[in-house]
């Protein structure tokens, strides 16, 4: 009878320890990318970032669900908590509220300002006065880029598109003077419609890294915990640079 109560013990002692270390599952969302987050043929998320973040979360003890999902829906969902990380840029306005950002940078990501091959390279921001700018539907870029494209003196007008491979058209067939986008979308745009790459000048450049929703009830341990396995990811010589090609 003694046995027992001590094996009984030591079982509880040792399910309790499993439950205190077992960690919760985290959703995440990536925005639709190609080669960097898209659905295979059996709707699985494939492609360089999914395969990144896959391997930090792997590394840090968490089982993670994936979802590729529009830029509003990612927004939403890390304001109600919804959606637990999300790779990418805290540039939205109002968002910092609700979220905390990873300290270790997963690649650096480029802003550009294309224009037609044959005509002028633009002198930023000077040149965009009494233009027309092709942008990206939600698509928010930087603080410092929307005060630039939100003053009304330089009579800027502004026409969207859905798509990054849209955009391009756009600009192609002259619907636009210029196009502002990220570098790596456009290049991806470039190479499905098969077409020359386009001259640009670089205007902005920020790190992409984890965003972490406050409302996930363990942001705070998820931020420490995808840092330390970016450092021992990092000095086992693993690839961290999701943008580099």
């Amino acid at each position: 009878m003694r046995k027992a109560a001590v094996w009984l013990a030591v079982f509880l002692l040792y399910s309790g320890a499993c439950a205190a270390q077992e960690k919760p599952v985290v959703q995440v969302a990536f925005l639709p990318f190609a080669g960097y987050a898209e659905l295979d043929e059996a709707g699985v998320p494939v492609g360089k970032g999914v395969t990144l973040t896959s391997k930090l979360l792997r590394e840090a003890g968490y089982q993670a669900e994936l979802r590729i999902l529009p830029a509003a829906r990612i927004w939403l969902g890390l304001e109600t908590g919804e959606v637990h990380v999300w790779p990418g840029m805290l540039n939205k306005p109002g968002l910092e509220e609700h979220t905390l950002q990873t300290g270790r940078n997963l690649g650096l990501v480029g802003i550009n300002l294309y224009y037609r091959p044959g005509t002028s390279p633009p002198r930023w921001p000077q040149d965009i006065h009494d233009k027309s700018l092709i942008m990206i539907t939600n698509f928010t870029y930087t603080t410092a880029l929307r005060e630039v494209l939100n003053d009304p003196e330089r009579r800027l007008r502004v026409n969207k598109s859905n798509s990054h491979i849209g955009a391009l058209r756009m600009l192609l067939r002259g619907r636009g003077d210029y196009l502002l986008d990220y570098r790596t979308q456009v290049a991806s745009a470039m190479q499905t419609l098969d077409v020359e790459e386009l001259p640009s000048i670089e205007v902005a450049e920020m790190p992409m890294r984890f965003v972490l929703s406050r409302h996930s009830g363990f942001a705070e341990q998820l931020q420490v915990d995808l840092d330390a396995a970016f450092d021992r990811l990092q000095a086992r010589g693993v690839e961290l640079d999701v943008t580099r090609q």
